[in-house]
């Protein structure tokens, strides 16, 4: 379901044949800032509520997913079921 669901959202996408290499293009940015934030201790990235753990998670990522809407879907179950998820 959530295949059909993103397969749905990127055929409405503005881009529209070049989504997805949109999609990539971005992602693969966001992945360069993240790499900038591991430069960052252990307290300031805790005080923009992150951590290693969910760098390195988001990091192994495949490039064609949206890293922060997965970031926030796993954030939401943890804040759900009391754990930690990665």
């Amino acid at each position: 379901m959530r295949e059909y669901i993103l397969d749905q959202a990127q055929s409405r996408l503005p881009y529209g044949a070049l989504s997805m290499l949109v999609r990539v293009v971005k992602n693969w940015r966001a992945r360069r800032q993240l790499r900038q934030l591991t430069s960052l201790d252990d307290y300031l990235l805790k005080d923009i509520g992150l951590s290693r753990e969910e760098i390195a998670s988001m990091r192994r990522m495949p490039l064609t997913m949206d890293m922060q809407w997965e970031a926030d879907r796993l954030r939401l179950i943890a804040t759900h079921t009391g754990a930690r998820v990665e």
